[in-house]
């Protein structure tokens, strides 16, 4: 739970709807971790005349809860104790349904706000990330990032916020009439073991959600590289059928397909395991209890009374199991939005970046080297470009011809030399102000018969970058 605590600053907008929704789930729990015990120690032996209730007569070993139920009930006229007693069961299942609609409602909405907000957060932080952040990734896997990772861990968060309320709560008002009835000196021995075996269906869930992390973790890098070939595939028609690529973008396809379901029955594999897991230790633990309080003599009401209150420990545990593995799958979700909110700009503006005076669109290559990575693409680059200058770059794909008009925008940093823009240092400049000095076409592919025409003997393809350094109000056909 630690990992999502830096996230809760989401919550803040919706604090009061936060609060409703605890509170909600405090009602959910007081009904069904109290109520339901009270109502098989106290209301059933009132209506079932077989195993009377004594009002009245003060049982020293009954706990201070039920002491003071059976005081309310022996206040009530008679002709009025029967239908109070009748109604006590639908009371408590209208204050468990109003808390628990309450509290899913306003936690499902808090959980969409939380789902705003976080992409919110990640898309504007795609906004500010190099280009070279999106080089190293799949538009499709960023996609994929943005809208399925956030929304499972919005849908988790929506989940765990409703559990980890009300469930907590149900298992503490269960143990503490658990811990009543033990003070009572009822059924010592048995409300001891009882209490004690709660921790025991803890293990089984350690192992299936440590398991389970690792196996959500692929299946969502297996999703993303599947969104991530979707998008390519779509994106470039033209060249998968002018090479026949059909039949191994398809195979390829089909290959991720099956990686994500492998994944996918894993991870569901494991969620399955946690619910008759904890149920089969449960039941070890209802029998054993059943045993010792057969051996003690105890009545039906007082034994009932602590089984439904075991079971309603039992059945959070479960829950939380259930938490836990939603828990780790949303953990890998959270790895993938991160590694876009949390990643760093290298490309620093200066401290104190400068403007000149008088702006002139000169551009200086001054000894340029620059690669991705270890391997230089550009070496020595000496190239300047005097305003109203035009200048073309031609050839093969791989050149570097785009990589060097990407320096003057700094989108790239060189590795030796320096780039000048109006005679001063592009890591000068502060790059919102440089780029609005600088207009930008984008590489196209020009058409083939085009290229014959403009660029005879030139060999195919031919990719065209163009940059005009001027202000992008004032470009004109000689910038």
């Amino acid at each position: 739970m630690k990992r999502f605590l830096p996230y809760f600053k989401y919550f803040k907008p919706v604090k009061w709807q936060l609060l409703g929704s605890v509170l909600s789930g405090l009602v959910y729990a007081a009904a069904t971790g109290a109520g339901l015990p009270l109502a098989a120690k106290v209301v059933f032996p009132l209506i079932f005349k077989d195993d009377q209730v004594n009002l009245g007569e003060g049982e020293p070993e009954n706990s201070f809860f039920v002491e003071g139920l059976m005081s309310w009930f022996d206040q009530l006229p008679g002709e009025w104790l029967l239908p109070v007693a009748c109604a006590w069961l639908p009371l408590m299942f209208f204050f468990r349904a109003i808390g628990g609609f309450l509290n899913s409602y306003l936690m499902s909405y808090c959980g969409y706000r939380f789902l705003e907000q976080i992409r919110d957060e990640v898309f504007t932080k795609l906004q500010t990330l190099p280009i070279a952040f999106f080089q190293k990734r799949q538009a499709g896997d960023l996609l994929a990032r943005l809208v399925g990772d956030a929304e499972i861990v919005r849908s988790t968060v929506g989940k765990v916020a409703v559990d980890i309320i009300k469930q907590p709560a149900v298992l503490i008002a269960a143990l503490v009439f658990l811990i009543s009835e033990a003070a009572s000196n009822q059924g010592t021995s048995l409300v001891l073991f009882s209490i004690f075996s709660i921790p025991l269906c803890v293990l089984p869930l350690r192992a299936i959600t440590k398991r389970l992390g690792g196996k959500a973790r692929k299946l969502q890098a297996n999703a993303g590289d599947l969104s991530g070939q979707i998008s390519e595939s779509i994106q470039a028609p033209l060249e998968i059928r002018a090479y026949n690529l059909q039949g191994a973008v398809v195979q390829k396809f089909r290959n991720r397909i099956q990686g994500v379901i492998r994944y996918s029955m894993k991870v569901v594999k494991y969620k399955q395991l946690i619910s008759p897991s904890v149920e089969f230790v449960s039941v070890l633990g209802l029998t054993v209890a059943i045993y010792l309080g057969a051996q003690q003599g105890m009545k039906l009401s007082s034994f009932m009374a602590i089984a439904m209150a075991l079971y309603l420990c039992y059945e959070p545990v479960k829950k939380l199991g259930a938490i836990q593995a939603n828990l780790r799958q949303a953990d890998a979700s959270l790895e993938r939005l991160e590694e876009i909110s949390l990643a760093v700009d290298h490309l620093d503006d200066p401290e104190c970046p400068e403007t000149p005076e008088i702006f002139e669109s000169r551009v200086v290559f001054n000894n340029v080297s620059f690669g991705y990575g270890d391997e230089l693409i550009l070496r020595g680059i000496n190239l300047t470009i005097e305003p109203g200058q035009c200048v073309a770059l031609i050839g093969p794909s791989g050149g570097g011809k785009s990589s060097l008009f990407n320096l003057i925008p700094r989108f790239y940093d060189v590795k030796g030399g320096s780039v000048s823009v109006s005679d001063l240092n592009v890591r000068k400049w502060s790059k919102s102000e440089l780029r609005d000095r600088v207009a930008v076409v984008s590489v196209t592919e020009i058409s083939k018969a085009a290229q014959e025409k403009a660029f005879p003997g030139v060999p195919a393809p031919v990719n065209v970058a163009g940059y005009c350094c001027c202000k992008k109000s004032k470009c004109s056909n000689n910038c």
